[in-house]
């Protein structure tokens, strides 16, 4: 129950930055004018029709992708009781979930710092900045760094909020040791649990666009 009532109360909060991004940001315009330079005006128009038709799509897909992603975490997290800590043994999956939704919440911050920083700072944005902007991330560094797309990714996820949660999943595995273990190892656990995962995915995601860059 408790998971439950985490679980709809994180995904209100992302519709939510959803809703206000698709109403208050000029997405539809900024899709318009990045197409146009490339294709007809009638195969624009055309797709503009088709995106007003599944506007609610996005509000179906992400609770989705959102209980995916705890379910993952939650999976990594439980090999801990694989490493042999007396305290951790005995923790059920429901309460990795639990500590995963909690972590997840930093990055409804996040979405709210980008709609605020394309709302009131940021007015002069295009269509790229709206799809690879990153609060607080060495991906808005990009250009000093590296123009590669398939470092994109990892630079996105370079950040003070992916730090955050981090420090969350952290203090759950201690707090789930019943504070038996130190922060330092509560955070080296996630970074052999959840931090391999996350390697794992990134390979995946770099080398798909790696190869798609050719």
């Amino acid at each position: 129950m408790k998971n439950t009532l985490t679980f709809f109360l994180i995904i209100s909060c992302y519709l939510l930055t959803i809703s206000l991004s698709n109403n208050l940001l000029q997405i539809e315009s900024k899709i318009f004018d990045f197409l146009a330079k490339s294709y007809p005006n009638s195969v624009v128009q055309n797709y503009m029709e088709s995106q007003k038709k599944w506007w609610w799509l996005s509000y179906i897909v992400t609770p989705l992708l959102i209980g995916l992603k705890v379910i993952l975490v939650a999976f990594c997290l439980n090999f801990v009781k694989l490493l042999d800590i007396p305290a951790l043994e005995k923790v059920r999956f429901s309460e990795f979930i639990f500590w995963a939704l909690i972590a997840d919440s930093v990055f409804i911050i996040a979405g709210f710092y980008k709609f605020v920083n394309f709302y009131w700072i940021n007015t002069g944005y295009s269509l790229e900045d709206l799809q690879t902007y990153f609060p607080i991330s060495l991906l808005n560094l990009k250009e000093h760094i590296s123009t590669e797309k398939w470092l994109a990714y990892p630079l996105q996820l370079i950040n003070l909020f992916e730090l955050a949660y981090w420090i969350i999943l952290a203090v759950g595995i201690r707090e789930l040791s019943n504070e038996t273990i130190s922060y330092a190892k509560s955070f080296g656990l996630v970074a052999l649990t959840y931090g391999v995962g996350l390697l794992f995915w990134v390979g995946i995601v770099s080398f798909v666009i790696l190869n798609a860059s050719y």
